[in-house]
């Protein structure tokens, strides 16, 4: 999904084993929002998995189940 930013209602949309993929408009905003999806997991008790794709500022977000 191509958006400007990922939010905490993205992140919560996302289910227990289910990945979601952003496209951001630069690279520092992939990194800005991986940090976010890290630090939100610590304030929500779960746990997230990001990987990059540097080329084409993508982010794929995965949560894992607990």
């Amino acid at each position: 999904m191509k958006t400007e930013k990922v939010t905490r209602e993205d992140l919560r949309a996302i289910h227990d084993g289910e990945s979601r993929t952003f496209e951001l408009p630069t690279y520092a905003a992939v990194l800005s929002a991986k940090a976010s999806a890290y630090a939100f997991g610590r304030v929500e008790d779960c746990r997230f998995e990001c990987s990059t794709d540097p080329d084409k500022n993508v982010l794929t977000i995965t949560r894992m189940p607990r």
